[in-house]
């Protein structure tokens, strides 16, 4: 199977597992009844609250997280870091990103908040803000990813693991339904992280190498109202 297969596999797993979960409507029963028809090969979807699961199709099997990846980055950063704390963007960072991926165009030497790479990372999916930030809290890519994959077991992730905070494709980087469904069930309960990923939009201001605004909008078609995925419970806001 390609690659962009898995990719649009776990985006459909994250988004109804922490997003519609959060808030099914009440007409919604645990007991679904009859099964969905989902076309691909792993899915879950598990009650927020209790952790109870109410459908699962292979759900242990691995897959490739590829942008799901920056959920467990934002986790990590948000327990080791305060949003306040100002980031300097290094040469490595800035450049870190392959071509073809989305980035948010940052400058060595660029200077932002924790809470701002946050923004960047989380709603617009910045591959170079999820070094930057992986890079402040741990020196190095792999120290950060080691990070990840502590937290990961702690969270009860058995099929897991992290080589990046970013997700860029490569075959020792995995994950599966079930323990996405875990990470995205361990993120909302932060209320910082719920926040930011109910926004559809955000504005970075002017930087010390940018001296326009820049703006980003969420690569979350549940939360778009023009897209036809749109889902209107896909907000805790």
């Amino acid at each position: 199977m390609k690659i962009k297969t898995y990719t649009k596999l776990i985006v459909y797993i994250f988004l109804i597992t922490v997003f519609c979960v959060a808030a099914l409507p009440s007409r919604v029963s645990a007991d679904i009844g009859d099964a969905p028809q989902v076309s691909s090969p792993s899915a879950i979807l598990m009650d927020s609250t209790t952790g109870k699961i109410l459908y699962d199709k292979d759900s242990h099997q691995r897959m490739y997280p590829a942008s799901i990846t920056k959920v467990m980055t934002a986790i990590v950063v948000l327990e080791h870091c305060s949003l306040d704390d100002v980031v300097t963007v290094s040469g490595d960072a800035a450049k870190s990103t392959p071509s073809g991926y989305v980035t948010a165009d940052l400058k060595e030497g660029e200077e932002l908040t924790v809470d701002q790479l946050l923004h960047i990372l989380l709603i617009a999916s910045a591959n170079d803000a999820a070094v930057v930030l992986a890079e402040h809290v741990s020196g190095t890519v792999q120290d950060f990813a080691n990070l990840m994959n502590e937290k990961a077991k702690e969270i009860g992730c058995e099929g897991t693991n992290f080589v990046d905070p970013n997700g860029v494709q490569d075959e020792n980087h995995y994950t599966t339904a079930y323990d996405l469904a875990l990470i995205g069930r361990y993120a909302m309960m932060n209320s910082t992280f719920a926040g930011i990923v109910s926004e559809t939009s955000y504005t970075l201001p002017p930087t010390n190498k940018n001296s326009e605004s820049r703006m980003f909008t969420t690569t979350n078609s549940l939360l778009t109202m023009s897209s036809v995925y749109y889902y209107q419970y896909a907000t805790r806001n």
